[in-house]
């Protein structure tokens, strides 16, 4: 995985500025998400690819990492986690001088949930379904 993002593009659902982004279809599964991306990290859906997973009885599209190791993290979760504490577990896990490195370059301007908390409350908001615009995204 790579850091390279600066800031969170328009549709992150990290980007509490944006009213294009990525909204999640209930709390829970922002959670879900919340849970995943400071445990695994969160890729960008930029530069990921999308695939299909069992998760119970159906089978969910993600976006997720490259296997080939070219995907971005998600800059508007990385800004958020660094904000609120220090990171995620796959930022932790970088040497020093890397932390040190990401953190003297990514946007501290932007306009990122401050906290977990306040990702996942947002998501009452809106409850528009994330499938939809992955489907519409990858058919352009």
């Amino acid at each position: 995985m790579k850091w390279d993002l600066l800031r969170p593009c328009a549709h992150c659902p990290f980007n509490r500025g944006s009213s294009t982004r990525i909204v999640f279809r209930n709390r829970e599964r922002a959670e879900e998400i919340e849970e995943i991306a400071y445990r695994e990290g969160f890729v960008c859906h930029e530069h990921a690819e999308l695939v299909e997973r069992q998760v119970g009885e159906d089978v969910e599209e993600f976006y997720d990492f490259r296997e080939d190791g070219s995907g971005q993290h998600c800059a508007g979760a990385l800004i958020m986690y660094l904000q609120s504490g220090g990171g995620n577990v796959p930022f932790e896990n970088l040497d020093e001088d890397e932390q040190e490195r990401i953190q003297n370059r990514v946007d501290w301007q932007a306009d990122v949930f401050e906290n977990e908390t306040e990702f996942v409350c947002s998501q009452d908001d809106r409850r528009e379904h994330i499938r939809g615009w992955f489907r519409r995204k990858s058919t352009a």
